[in-house]
């Protein structure tokens, strides 16, 4: 997530009965304590990067860089690609992360692979190319693309009123007569706000895939009436349009106006308009489209302490950050997104519609901001596109530079500081020039 500092390290649910996608939860659902205490967690950076104290590690994990892959298919660029020439397996004790993935893309495919360390420590599970990972926040881009393939297809446009198509109202309530617009949610311009430090949207972290649907979240957080509803703190005391303020729940809510316009669950939506077209065969938003053993583990802690298994998480706002997927794969993605919307002769989203999310649309709020996508440097390169995340036991960033079609994706299983991903990113994005 960007923007946050999460309180909620780790919630377990006591024998629930995952729902279906129309039942609705309970009021009173039963949950535990974290697990882990306040100092675990880390300070982010207003785009989701991790900000801590300098660590002595005084152990560090070495894998060799594998070249391995178990259940590709054609379209898996971890398959016959080289490894990468950063030396990724140093970087794990400066980054102080169990494990990590990385790719190069270039000139429209994946120039190069890097991994190093242990997708799961407990089972002896060394991280390879196909080891999926959680993407938090970077999980927000495709969430954007599914919005768009839908104003393609004239369901919407980027300023009508989402309240033409929610099933409830919502309103600012500092500013009801203005309308929240598609364009505010894609911006982070909506006034919609919620605090991961404490308070509900930290509380309903849990262990597994949320027992709470998305729209009964939203619904409670949103309206008035429900049980989350808090006038002064889930809300900004400005009109939409009027301030930036980056919003994970603003982006649970596009995922639902996606469900309520499409018809369709979300996971299924971007399953069928985004994943398969792109031949990303295992990507997933939910635990129960995987499989877990496939799934590095997130951990908590450092080398010298000892890095602590988190167990997979979920939250009712899934389409905000809890995209799984291997680095290559998400490649794909990322590639159709260069190329202004195909790949591999397969059109995903129309070149209008990726110029639109490359745009920036309230400068004076926020001169970086495109749709969900926002720019960013990197040493010599000062105008990259993309997008970062972090969550407990995870972190990922995932740009491009469109002045020469090189791109980085990076991830662990563990919190890095930014810093030091910065540097590595920095790296691979100086080793792109080679290709």
């Amino acid at each position: 997530m960007r923007n946050a500092l999460i309180l909620a390290s780790v919630l377990g649910v006591f024998g629930y009965t995952q729902p279906g996608y129309t039942q609705s939860y309970p009021q009173q659902y039963p949950l535990i304590l974290s697990d882990y205490k306040l100092a675990e967690f880390i300070l982010l950076n207003a785009h989701g990067g991790t900000v801590m104290d300098d660590r002595s590690a005084k152990q560090i994990i070495k894998i060799d860089k594998k070249g391995l892959h178990r259940n590709g298919d054609d379209n898996d660029d971890s398959l016959a690609v080289p490894p990468c020439a950063t030396n990724v397996s140093e970087e794990l004790h400066r980054l102080d992360v169990p494990g990590m993935s990385a790719v190069i893309v270039k000139n429209g495919r994946v120039a190069c692979t890097a991994v190093a360390g242990m997708a799961n420590i407990e089972k002896n599970r060394p991280v390879e190319p196909d080891t999926v990972f959680a993407w938090a926040s970077v999980s927000k881009t495709v969430t954007a693309a599914a919005i768009m393939k839908l104003v393609e297809n004239g369901a919407f446009k980027l300023d009508d009123d989402i309240n033409a198509y929610l099933p409830f109202p919502v309103r600012i309530p500092a500013c009801p007569e203005k309308p929240i617009t598609f364009l505010h949610l894609l911006t982070h311009t909506s006034s919609i706000v919620e605090s991961e430090y404490e308070g509900v949207y930290a509380d309903l972290y849990v262990k597994g895939d949320s027992p709470v649907a998305l729209g009964d979240f939203l619904k409670d957080y949103l309206v008035p009436s429900g049980t989350y509803y808090d006038g002064e703190n889930n809300f900004k005391r400005t009109c939409p349009g009027t301030v930036s303020s980056y919003s994970n729940v603003g982006v649970g809510l596009l995922g639902y106006l996606v469900e309520v316009v499409a018809g369709t669950p979300f996971e299924l939506y971007t399953r069928d308009h985004i994943f398969a077209p792109l031949g990303m065969n295992e990507a997933a938003w939910k635990l129960s489209g995987l499989n877990v053993e496939h799934v590095a583990m997130p951990y908590s802690g450092d080398q010298s302490s000892g890095f602590k298994p988190l167990g997979h998480l979920g939250f009712p706002t899934f389409p905000d950050g809890l995209l799984r997927t291997s680095a290559p794969q998400l490649a794909r993605f990322l590639l159709m997104f260069m190329q202004f919307g195909e790949l591999d002769g397969t059109r995903v989203l129309s070149q209008e519609s990726v110029t639109k999310m490359r745009r920036v649309y309230f400068p004076n709020l926020d001169d970086s901001q495109g749709l969900i996508w926002f720019y960013d440097s990197f040493g010599p390169r000062k105008r990259v596109i993309g997008h970062d995340g972090s969550d407990p036991g995870t972190n990922s960033m995932m740009y491009f530079d469109p002045e020469d079609g090189a791109g980085v994706l990076l991830v662990a299983n563990g919190s890095w500081e930014r810093d030091r991903a910065e540097a590595l990113v920095e790296k691979l994005f100086k080793e792109a020039d080679q290709y």
